[in-house]
C-alpha cells in the first residue's frame, strides 16, 4: 500500500505541480521542485552505501526530510534522531540499532553540492576545441509558399553578452519567442 498511498502520488504531484510549495520551514518557501532535487542524491548515495538502515538527525531543514523521504523511496529503514544527541548518545543507539551510518543535514547538503559539482564538471571537461566554423544547429524555416529554407548555425554565430545572458543562445532556436529568451 506504500507505493499507492505515497509513493505514487508524490510523483504525480511533483510531475504535475513541481512549483506548488512543499513546505515552509524557517522562512523559507520550497517547492516539489526543490524536494526532488535533494531526495535524488540523497538516493544515490544510499545506494552507494549499500545499507539497510541509517540514522537521520532531523533538523528543521528541507535536506532532512528529503532524507527521510530518500531512505523510504529507497527501502532503507530511517530511524530519525533528534540534533541534540550528544555523540555518546548517538553511538548508543547506533550499536543498538545496528545502523552502520548517521547521515547528517550537513553532509547531506555536501551529496546536493556534489551532484551540481558533478553537473558542472561534465558540461567544463576541460576538453573542448570548437572552431569557429563548427557547425552548431541547422534550423529549418516554413516559407509563405509552404516550402522550407534551412539556416546553417555556427559556432561563431555566438557572441559573448556583458553581463553573461543565455537569451542570446536561445534566441536563435526560438525567435518568435523572445520574452520567453529575456528571463534568462
Amino acid at each position: 500500500m506504500f507505493y499507492p498511498n505515497i509513493i505514487e502520488p508524490y510523483i504525480r504531484q511533483t510531475e504535475q505541480h513541481s512549483d506548488t510549495t512543499v513546505a515552509r520551514i524557517s522562512g523559507q518557501v520550497y517547492s516539489y521542485a526543490q524536494l526532488a532535487q535533494r531526495i535524488a542524491p540523497i538516493m544515490n548515495e544510499l545506494d552507494a552505501l549499500s545499507i539497510s538502515r541509517v540514522g537521520i538527525v532531523i533538523k528543521e531543514d528541507l535536506t532532512a526530510y528529503a532524507a527521510l523521504m530518500a531512505c523510504m523511496f529507497n527501502g532503507v529503514v530511517v530511524v530519525p534522531l533528534p540534533e541534540n544527541l550528544s555523540e555518546a548518545q548517538l553511538e548508543i543507539i547506533s550499536q543498538k540499532l545496528e545502523l552502520p551510518q548517521i547521515l547528517t543535514v550537513e553532509r547531506m547538503h555536501y551529496y546536493f553540492r556534489m551532484t551540481f559539482e558533478d553537473a558542472l564538471c561534465r558540461i567544463d571537461n576541460g576538453l573542448y576545441h570548437i572552431e569557429d566554423e563548427q557547425l552548431i544547429s541547422i534550423i529549418p524555416s516554413m516559407k509563405e509558399d509552404g516550402t522550407f529554407v534551412y539556416r546553417n548555425l555556427f559556432a561563431k554565430d555566438f557572441k559573448a553578452s556583458k553581463p553573461f545572458s543565455l537569451s542570446s543562445v536561445f534566441q536563435p532556436f526560438m525567435p518568435e519567442f523572445p520574452d520567453i529568451c529575456s528571463i534568462f
